[in-house]
């Protein structure tokens, strides 16, 4: 049997062959070289390349192997590691030095007891005692404002709460309203001839006391004006706000945009040891009565000095020719002086009001 030139098989039906190079036995194949030659019946050829397949399956690839990759992965998780412990040593040394501080602040606060302001603790240490006082009214009052707030629905009239909103000076009397007696009380300070006393509406003498449909607070500026000339005129202070309130009431004089009629002057003072001129509301007439000592009483229309209208008092003429105006729903308006034209502007009316001779004794 001999092998065919292509596939090293043998044929069938073959025998052996001479005139070649180099006989074969029966059965016997071709030595394969070690080298990849291929030595056959017909010669020598190359053997195909062990790296191609010669037949089915995956081709092998060279391929490189990492085998630090797994090492480094190791170290970079222990370097995490040691970040994190670095990290976490400094937070807990900050921590106990935080708490150290604190612990030595609060020990020597406990030591030095803070220093307080004999006169009125809200206020600092070391301010003087007059600025302390003028806190400590601001302060109560701002108190007291929280309390009527607080307490708004107990009021019947709203205007009261008006009142302690506009005119700061009021807010003790509002804050205490709802729960005074609304009796009149006599007024005890001392009272000078020749000297008016400023008087306001709302003082808890006498403004708890219902006139004219509300209480004195909101409507007694008549009465109180005709109270403070009384006390300058005969240096007495038996007549109250309260006292007069009644007198009008019982004249049925609290009528008008006032709630005292004009006429009441004219017509009912002689009861009190008072008389009453009128005349035409102008600067010249103002000054003149002003300088006989007597005082002047003016309907101020709503719109000048307030939106209602309301009576005022004209006390003085100082040496420059301005006059001093004291009006019972507002003590500002007393606090400076005025032009005698804006002031006689206010109302179409001078009341002017002195003391009969009787009083006077």
């Amino acid at each position: 049997m001999t092998y065919n030139d292509r596939g090293g098989r043998p044929r069938q039906g073959s025998g052996s062959r001479s005139g070649g190079s180099h006989p074969y036995s029966q059965g016997s194949r071709g030595r394969i070289s070690p080298q990849g030659t291929y030595h056959g019946p017909r010669g020598t050829r190359q053997r195909p390349s062990s790296r191609r397949s010669s037949g089915p399956g995956y081709p092998l690839r060279a391929r490189n192997i990492n085998f630090q990759s797994g090492r480094a992965r190791r170290l970079n998780t222990n370097r995490r590691l040691l970040i994190l412990a670095a990290l976490a040593l400094v937070l807990l040394v900050l921590l106990i030095v935080g708490i150290s501080s604190c612990v030595r602040s609060c020990s020597a606060d406990q030591g030095t007891p803070a220093e307080t302001n004999p006169v009125d603790a809200r206020v600092a240490a070391g301010v003087s005692e007059d600025l302390t006082n003028q806190f400590s009214v601001e302060l109560d009052r701002g108190e007291k404002l929280a309390q009527i707030a607080a307490n708004a629905d107990a009021y019947e009239n709203q205007a009261l709460l008006e009142l302690a909103l506009s005119e700061p000076s009021a807010i003790d009397f509002v804050a205490a309203y709802p729960e005074a007696e609304k009796a009149a009380q006599p007024y005890e300070d001392t009272v000078e001839k020749g000297t008016v006393p400023q008087l306001v509406c709302w003082d808890s003498r006498w403004g708890n006391v219902d006139y004219a449909g509300g209480p004195l607070a909101l409507t007694g500026s008549g009465p109180t004006a005709l109270s403070m000339a009384y006390m300058g005129l005969t240096g007495k202070g038996d007549k109250s706000p309260a006292d007069l309130a009644q007198a009008i009431t019982e004249a049925e004089m609290a009528t008008g945009d006032s709630l005292m009629s004009g006429t009441f002057l004219t017509d009912s003072l002689g009861d009190l040891g008072l008389t009453c001129s009128t005349y035409t509301s102008n600067a010249e007439n103002l000054a003149q009565v002003l300088d006989t000592g007597n005082y002047l009483l003016i309907e101020a229309k709503a719109g000048t000095l307030t939106d209602a209208a309301h009576w005022v008092i004209i006390v003085t003429e100082e040496s420059n020719g301005s006059v001093r105006v004291y009006d019972p729903t507002s003590p500002e308006v007393g606090s400076h002086t005025w032009d005698p034209a804006t002031v006689a502007s206010w109302g179409e009316t001078l009341y002017q009001l002195s003391a009969t001779e009787s009083s006077e004794e």
